[in-house]
């Protein structure tokens, strides 16, 4: 037992007071026989011990009113164990932490209506006087203005508002962002005066979408206690986490080869899953595909692409392949775009046009004033090089350049690594030991030296020459019913060749080889793009390629490989909540709007003075986006820029349902974490008062002091008054 005033325990002396008292008027009396009284002593000898008993309990009464008044006014009270749990505490703050990302839609959303129940049993059991507040656990990028995430930015007296927003509310197609949820929520309380204060998390637990490194890293104040709705059930899933595309013909209907990635996320693998391409709302393929578990798989579909432009494709897993609807669409554009800019580096002009380096790329590129080609170029000398900005190019060819100055090796290799196109082509003017050292990684294969096997005018060149041989046939450039003319490469004659090193560069393919095996064509990757290396010249001088039917198709469709269109190569698809920027022109930004899947429309704002910065928003929705842009000289309704055109899709981490056990969590949201001590909260300790009850003692102590220290003939004639009130006829 505890006091808050102990001083007035000195008080418990003052019950010694009616003892002495009565041990003071307690008197002895003097023994004197008298006859004529013996009948009367032992009537009142019966009376005495009655009156000793009164005489007893009075004092008793008396002692036990003064005791209870001292112990009243020292004011006990006990500690209750129970007052440490938070729902004793008073009054108290709280805010719900509720994982509202896209693996609470699993089941139909089974897990998302548990955690609405379990909320609401919650705040059903909190007292009118607590205050509550709301947060969602979707992720939501750095710096972004507060949304649906924070519904309830302040604590509420009004519990009713948690509830209204959460059944207004669905789970979202973003990841799990517990830790910035967290934090938010902690901030929240620690603004708050109330004593007592408490974070609810409510989860799935599920662990690819928990970054444990950072939740650990919270800084916790208050307690955190955890409501489990993922369950102990092992749940499996597929998803499509993936698509590529690369455009394997020209012409009026281009072919496209397009493919799907199919991840499985649990210990089971699946056969037989139906994968539906969907090319601008009509489902175009299908395809079964067997994924093991835990593993990817792919699934490979061609199709024709009537109009240039951008298509907007989708695959889709079949309906009722499992419980997750949200990551089986993946939406992906396919860009089909009408020209590629080349940039022509002659290394060899000469006065006498058929005999200019690029005399026969130029013709096979632009055959004619009236043809429309789908690469447009220019051309410019090795000196031109410099005041060139590469960015304005897709692809750049540089034609048997002997020197190029170090500057603008450096802008090209920079301008792949970017994901431009670079197709360098050898001649006279190409020597080794100029080239090796200047353009080191760049090329695919350091160079040797030049093998020369005949003149055009030797009589014995047709059995000196060497010929190409067959190409990959799995290039998207060189399929032979791709490429009109495609027969009559094994025709083509070459005279002389360059040597190359014969220790391979990593990730370097062969292309396309002379009858001898010596490499014709290689290309490597870099960075984002590609470089390619042609080991013999674009004239006439060592081959007769450029007269050769093959060669205005195979050099078109070669530059627009390697500028990467008609390809997905280099595109990145971002993730709902993820930031998205985009690269709009200065002149067509009068006012920007994207629109969403659902047909809604963002206007992006600046973010700087500079008319050229980004434009950036962040989308909350899966699919497919478009940009809109009006001119800012204010003539013309807005038009679509096909170009930046893009998707959205579910971040693959979602998918991954694998829960992290409570055991582990419960560790990372506890105030006492390794390296800190657990934090002191201002809470007050659960006390029961006893100087109420002490009081109502004393009452009853003094009431019953009364009744026996009255006269037993006034107690009867009270008695007969109440009675006879109590009897009297009612007039």
């Amino acid at each position: 037992m505890h006091f808050l005033n102990p001083l007035f325990l000195v008080g418990l002396l003052a019950a010694s007071l009616p003892i002495i008292i009565h041990l003071i008027n307690r008197q002895k009396a003097v023994r004197r026989r008298f006859p004529a009284m013996e009948f009367l002593r032992r009537s009142q000898q019966k009376l005495a011990r009655r009156l000793k008993v009164r005489h007893l309990l009075l004092l008793a009464l008396r002692v036990l009113a003064l005791l209870l008044v001292a112990l009243g006014l020292a004011r006990p009270y006990l500690v209750s164990d129970a007052g440490v749990e938070a729902g004793d505490r008073l009054p108290r703050g709280v805010v719900f932490v509720v994982d509202d990302s896209a693996s609470m839609a699993w089941d139909d959303g089974a897990a998302w209506r548990e955690a609405v129940g379990r909320v609401g049993e919650e705040v059903g059991r909190l007292r009118a006087w607590d205050r509550v507040s709301l947060v969602y656990g979707s992720a939501w990028p750095a710096g972004a203005p507060l949304g649906e995430d924070i519904p309830l930015p302040q604590l509420v007296d009004d519990h009713g508002e948690v509830l209204e927003a959460l059944e207004g509310h669905a789970p979202t197609m973003q990841g799990t962002d517990l830790g910035t949820a967290l934090r938010s929520a902690s901030a929240m309380l620690a603004t708050s005066d109330l004593p007592a204060r408490e974070i609810v998390l409510v989860t799935d637990r599920q662990r690819s979408g928990l970054d444990l490194e950072a939740l650990a890293k919270v800084p916790l104040e208050v307690p955190v206690r955890v409501l489990d709705v993922g369950g102990e059930e092992a749940r499996s899933n597929l998803a499509v986490v993936g698509a590529s595309y690369q455009q394997r013909s020209t012409g009026a209907k281009p072919e496209f080869e397009v493919v799907a990635t199919v991840q499985s996320f649990g210990a089971e693998a699946a056969s037989g899953v139906e994968v539906q391409l969907v090319v601008d709302g009509v489902q175009v393929a299908s395809g079964l595909v067997d994924v093991p578990a835990g593993g990817k798989a792919s699934k490979v579909f061609t199709t024709q692409l009537e109009r240039r432009g951008v298509h907007r494709a989708e695959f889709r897993l079949a309906e009722g392949t499992d419980r997750l609807l949200a990551d089986n669409v993946y939406a992906f554009p396919i860009h089909l775009a009408a020209k590629v800019r080349a940039l022509i580096v002659n290394g060899d002009r000469r006065t006498v046009a058929y005999q200019d380096e690029v005399f026969y790329l130029e013709r096979a590129l632009q055959p004619g004033p009236r043809s429309s080609s789908a690469v447009v170029f220019d051309t410019v000398g090795v000196d031109g090089l410099e005041g060139k900005a590469l960015s304005d190019y897709d692809v750049v060819v540089l034609a048997n350049a002997e020197k190029v100055p170090r500057a603008s090796v450096t802008e090209l290799r920079a301008f792949v690594e970017g994901g431009g196109g670079l197709l360098l082509t050898v001649g006279d003017q190409v020597k080794p030991e100029g080239w090796n050292p200047l353009f080191g990684e760049l090329l695919p294969r350091q160079l040797r030296s030049t093998k020369v096997l005949a003149g055009q005018d030797d009589p014995d060149a047709p059995i000196k020459l060497v010929r190409l041989g067959s190409p990959d046939r799995t290039h998207p450039v060189f399929r032979v019913f791709d490429l009109p003319g495609g027969e009559s490469l094994g025709s083509v004659r070459v005279y002389s060749y360059m040597l190359l090193d014969p220790n391979p560069v990593d990730a370097t393919q062969i292309v396309l080889s002379y009858s001898d095996g010596a490499p014709a064509l290689l290309e490597r990757p870099l960075g984002e793009g590609r470089v390619a290396l042609l080991t013999t010249t674009l004239d006439r001088d060592w081959t007769d390629l450029p007269i050769r039917t093959a060669f205005l198709p195979m050099m078109q469709r070669y530059l627009r490989y390697l500028a990467r269109r008609g390809t997905s190569a280099g595109e990145v698809s971002p993730y709902v909540a993820s930031r998205v920027s985009l690269e709009v022109p200065a002149d067509k930004r009068a006012r920007v709007e994207v629109r969403d899947p659902d047909g809604g429309r963002i206007v992006l704002a600046p973010e700087s003075t500079d008319p050229n910065a980004p434009l950036t928003f962040v989308p909350r929705r899966a699919g497919a986006y478009s940009v809109w842009a009006a001119p800012r000289s204010g003539d013309g309704a807005p038009v679509e820029l096909e170009e930046l055109a893009f998707a959205v899709n579910l971040d693959p981490a979602e998918s991954d349902l694998t829960p992290l056990p409570l055991e582990e969590l419960t560790p990372l949201l506890s105030p006492q974490r390794e390296g800190g001590e657990a934090p002191v909260l201002d809470t007050p300790e659960r006390r029961l008062g006893l100087w109420s009850l002490l009081l109502f003692l004393v009452t009853l102590a003094l009431l019953g002091e009364t009744v026996l220290g009255t006269r037993r003939s006034v107690l009867l004639k009270v008695w007969g008054r109440v009675r006879g009130a109590a009897s009297a006829p009612k007039r």
